[in-house]
């Protein structure tokens, strides 16, 4: 991904912020919660697949075609809505962007992942789970508010260098208000996710940009991965 390196190199001087307590323990616990749910879920269903061929079976033999053709269609739906995609060889990855490409669907938004990161990394599950979720929900907030014709989000997260690169964009309307290189809004129950992106980013001796420009929002992370 050419643009996204090249925009990184330009913009990987340092740079100072304002350190600002956020409940990461909770967002962490929060974001276990969800890949557990999701794997729980899943384990679940590929359980109860012999009870759901028994059904099917029995539809079969007492000559009700239509009843079976039914309930494989409403088994596969809700197989279908748990359904976790290969994105890259990172598990965690994979279900996050499985999840938020089911609601991008939903909305309407075409959402491109391109995903390189190994099966480990030296940051936590639930701290990725954290950034990568509050930064597709923000996006997908942003978009909702566009056109459907402009409804798209473009997500990168790779390793070079021994660094963990991540780049969402967006296209937004109106205009954006920043305040200590965060973007800030009066909606109640917004602005949370930037300050706990930024936590953990500080936290790891990593750098950020919240970048609106020309109509495209960008956030870019880098972060050490030290003991790699």
């Amino acid at each position: 991904m050419p643009k996204y390196h090249g925009k990184f190199e330009k913009k990987s001087r340092p740079r100072l912020f304002l350190w600002i307590g956020v409940g990461c323990s909770v967002l962490a616990l929060v974001c276990a919660c969800f890949i557990v749910k999701f794997l729980y879920q899943a384990a679940i269903y590929r359980h109860d697949m012999r009870h759901h061929l028994n059904m099917i079976d029995g539809f079969l033999d007492a000559g009700k075609p239509e009843q079976a053709l039914a309930y494989i269609r409403k088994t596969r739906e809700d197989m279908m809505s748990i359904s976790v995609r290969r994105f890259c060889e990172n598990e965690a990855v994979n279900l996050i962007c499985s999840s938020f490409a089911d609601k991008a669907a939903r909305m309407e938004v075409r959402l491109t992942v391109n995903a390189r990161l190994p099966e480990a990394l030296c940051i936590s599950d639930t701290e990725l789970c954290a950034i990568l979720s509050n930064g597709l929900e923000n996006a997908l907030h942003a978009v909702s508010q566009m056109e459907h014709s402009n409804r798209w989000i473009d997500l990168y997260c790779g390793v070079k260098r021994n660094k963990l690169l991540i780049e969402i964009e967006n296209p937004y309307a109106g205009s954006v208000t920043m305040e200590d290189g965060l973007p800030v809004t009066a909606e109640a129950g917004h602005g949370y996710g930037c300050r706990s992106i930024r936590a953990i980013v500080l936290q790891h001796g990593g750098l950020y940009t919240f970048s609106p420009q020309n109509g495209i929002f960008t956030l870019q992370i880098v972060l050490p991965l030290l003991s790699m």
